[in-house]
């Protein structure tokens, strides 16, 4: 590096620094509101994502942008209140396809900036973003092992894939009433737990994801991220929507909590000491190996036997 460039990037950094401080006091200045000046808003995004470029402005809150997917990933990324947890199984599916099919990320996130929380908080695509930071989590290492390579490389290897662009659809200044309603539109075409919509009580809410995250440890071959599974399989959202009818069923609140628990384990082991006599050799295998009998029936089926 000749002293030109040394004092080159020097100022460069002296500038990012400055618009880091200067967009950090104009925050720090609306800290209790939810909202911040629309006359700032470019400055903020343009500072806490450097890479951002506008490419079409719906108002002087919402744009579209694309930006680099290393800045996404080094950015302060947070999932929305009301929106599910990602299903980790799907999102490794999704990172595997993204990595091994060394293309262009073709898709478009919904982000909107929480001004109280100083992050973007992921609307729509948290399946989609999880999946590029298991990439980015496991391709860090900075060991390389050319024997057992990890599903996701190593030693970096995927620069490709940060250094290529993403699009994003960015909002600021959302009211909640507004990111439900984008929230109920974009999931229109794609089922979602009621959970999500009809009832956000945290408490609720609580209880039946610990159950899911229980479950799904426990019997981790029985949890796909197809949609519509084979049996004895079942999809994560879907088994979230049946313990929320059985919730209802049983008018579960936080003092009863172990009754849904018992509910599944009582129904699990009945349908075991009970097994169908057309239930194929192969499923039944599965279910002696793993313990998990419950979901050779459909929902229906299961709210009658609970």
């Amino acid at each position: 590096m000749d002293i030109r460039e040394f004092f080159n990037n020097k100022k460069t950094k002296l500038i990012i620094e400055d618009d880091d401080n200067e967009v950090q006091n104009l925050l720090e200045a609306y800290k209790g509101s939810e909202f911040i000046p629309n006359n700032i808003i470019q400055k903020v995004l343009t500072t806490l994502m450097p890479t951002t470029k506008i490419i079409h402005v719906y108002s002087e809150r919402h744009f579209i942008i694309k930006i680099k997917i290393n800045d996404l990933l080094t950015s302060s990324i947070t999932n929305w209140t009301y929106n599910r947890p990602p299903d980790m199984i799907r999102c490794s599916d999704i990172a595997k396809y993204i990595y091994l099919s060394k293309s262009p990320v073709d898709t478009m996130l919904y982000l909107n900036f929480n001004n109280k929380t100083k992050s973007f908080d992921v609307i729509d695509g948290i399946h989609r973003y999880t999946s590029l930071k298991i990439i980015k989590d496991n391709n860090s290492n900075s060991s390389l092992d050319f024997i057992t390579p990890g599903d996701y490389g190593n030693n970096n290897d995927a620069g490709w894939l940060y250094d290529s662009y993403i699009i994003l659809n960015m909002r600021f200044n959302s009211t909640e009433g507004e990111l439900i309603e984008l929230f109920k539109t974009l999931n229109k075409s794609t089922p979602i737990p009621d959970l999500y919509i009809r009832d956000i009580a945290k408490e609720k809410r609580d209880i039946i994801e610990n159950l899911t995250n229980k479950w799904q440890t426990k019997y981790p071959g029985h949890f796909s991220s197809n949609n519509k599974p084979n049996k004895p399989n079942i999809n994560r959202d879907r088994f979230i929507d049946l313990l929320e009818k059985i919730y209802k069923k049983y008018n579960i609140n936080e003092n009863n909590k172990g009754l849904l628990k018992e509910v599944l384990e009582r129904a699990n082991w009945n349908i075991s000491i009970n097994i169908p006599l057309r239930l194929s050799q192969t499923i039944i295998k599965k279910c002696k190996e793993s313990g998990c009998w419950l979901f050779i029936y459909s929902d229906d089926k299961i709210l009658k036997i609970v």
